[in-house]
């Protein structure tokens, strides 16, 4: 008894597997009669063109960043000049007004000067 159900299913599941199969077949009958040749070299020709815009796309960003570290290192050497210049600002502005209680102008210049340093800190 179990041996007729399992070859009853055995048959129900090669008539579905031959019914697939034909479909199949059918189908790539058709996708041979529709220049599936002319379908592939279109694909070919897309994806090289993909590709071609990923490399290119990949020396632009390159180059951007190359940009970027030279404008950096730049913007770093200025940031020193205007620190040297401002240290010797401070010295000579120390040199110059020896005495705080001379100067009525110092706390608006030291105001100034912080705010200086600050900038140049960020």
């Amino acid at each position: 008894m179990t041996s007729y159900l399992i070859d009853l299913l055995l048959v129900v599941a090669l008539v579905v597997t031959a019914l697939r199969c034909g479909r199949m077949h059918k189908e790539l009958r058709a996708l041979r009669q529709a220049d599936l040749a002319v379908a592939l070299t279109d694909a070919e020709v897309s994806l090289n063109r993909a590709a071609e815009a990923i490399v290119g796309a990949r020396y632009e960003g390159v180059e951007a960043v190359r940009a970027l570290e030279r404008q950096l290192a730049e913007a770093r050497s200025v940031a020193d000049d205007l620190s040297a210049l401002v240290t010797r600002a401070d010295f000579h502005v120390r040199r110059a007004v020896p005495d705080a209680a001379a100067d009525p102008y110092r706390d608006i210049f030291a105001a100034a000067h912080d705010r200086l340093h600050a900038s140049l800190a960020r």
